[in-house]
C-alpha cells in the first residue's frame, strides 16, 4: 500500500478493485450528527447512484469524500490515501477527484475556455496552448466546443452545467462526483446534462452521483446506495434497489418518488 503520508499519485492501493473505501463514517455539525456510521466501498469504473430523503446526509457524503468536510470520526480511503489521516495532502488528492455541483460556479468574467483552462494552467502548470488545446477536446465532447469563446452569462443552465462538468474533467481525474448535477435546471435541459454522465459511464469513469432522477439512475448505476437519517439502508444493484426493496423506509420512499 502507498504510505499515506506521501501524496504518490495516482491512487492506488493494495485493494485494486475499491478505488473508495468509507468505514463508520460519522459527520457532525455541532450536536447534529448527520452521518452516523456510514459503510461503503466503490469498485474501480463503477457508477454508484446516492439516493434518499433531504436532509439524509446525500451531499455531506460526497463533500467529505472529496475532503471538502472534516471527519468527525472513521475512515475514508481514496486509493491508498486515508482522509481522515491529518498528514495526507488533501490537496493533492484533490487533484484527481472531480466534484460538480449543483449550482455551477462558473467565473463570469471568463469565457467558457479560461474557466476549463484556469486549473490546468494554475494548479498542473500547463501551457496556455496545451491547456486550450484540451480544453476545445473537452468541449467537444461535451457538444458545447463552438461557446468555447463565449461568456457564461450567455449560456442555458444546462450548458452551463455541461462547461462545469468539461472543467472538472481538465484535471484528469479518476474519480468524478456528482452533487444533484441536474436539480438546479429547467426539465428541458437535464436531458443533456444526464447524456454527457451516461458517456462518462460508457467510458468506464468511476463515479459517485447524488440524485433525484430514479429512472437515471436504474439505467446508469452499478450499484444504488439509499441513505436515511444519515445511514445507507440498502446497498445493492439497481434491480434490487428499485424492485425488490427489503426495507419499509426504502418502500416508502419509492412510493413518494417513482
Amino acid at each position: 500500500m502507498a504510505n499515506p503520508k506521501t501524496s504518490t499519485i495516482p491512487l492506488v492501493s493494495d485493494d485494486e478493485t475499491n478505488v473508495i473505501r468509507i468505514e463508520d463514517l460519522r459527520k457532525s455539525f455541532g450536536d447534529h450528527e448527520v452521518l452516523r456510521g456510514v459503510n461503503a466501498n466503490v469498485k474501480t469504473g463503477e457508477v454508484v447512484c446516492v439516493i434518499g430523503p433531504s436532509g439524509s446526509g446525500k451531499s455531506t457524503l460526497l463533500r467529505c469524500i472529496n475532503g471538502l468536510e472534516s471527519i468527525t470520526s472513521g475512515n475514508i480511503w481514496l486509493g491508498g490515501f486515508n482522509l481522515s489521516d491529518e498528514k495526507v495532502d488533501l490537496n493533492e488528492v484533490r487533484k484527481h477527484v472531480g466534484m460538480v455541483f449543483q449550482h455551477f460556479n462558473l467565473f463570469p468574467n471568463m469565457t467558457v475556455a479560461e474557466n476549463i483552462t484556469l486549473a490546468p494552467t494554475q494548479v498542473k502548470k500547463y501551457s496556455q496552448d496545451r491547456a486550450r488545446t484540451e480544453a476545445l477536446e473537452l468541449l467537444r465532447r461535451v457538444g458545447l466546443e463552438e461557446k468555447a469563446d463565449a461568456r457564461p452569462a450567455s449560456l442555458s443552465g444546462g450548458q452551463k452545467q455541461r462547461v462545469a462538468i468539461a472543467r472538472a474533467l481538465a484535471m484528469n481525474p479518476e474519480i468524478m462526483l456528482f452533487d444533484e448535477a441536474t436539480s438546479a435546471l429547467d426539465p428541458e435541459m437535464v436531458g443533456e446534462v444526464l447524456g454527457v454522465i451516461r458517456s462518462l459511464a460508457d467510458e468506464g469513469m468511476t463515479m459517485v452521483l447524488v440524485t433525484h432522477e430514479m429512472g437515471f439512475a436504474r439505467e446508469v448505476a452499478d450499484r444504488v446506495a439509499f441513505i436515511d437519517a444519515g445511514v445507507i439502508q440498502e446497498y445493492g444493484p439497481p434491480e434490487q434497489i428499485f424492485s425488490n426493496p427489503t426495507s419499509d423506509r426504502l418502500k416508502d420512499f419509492l412510493s413518494k418518488v417513482l
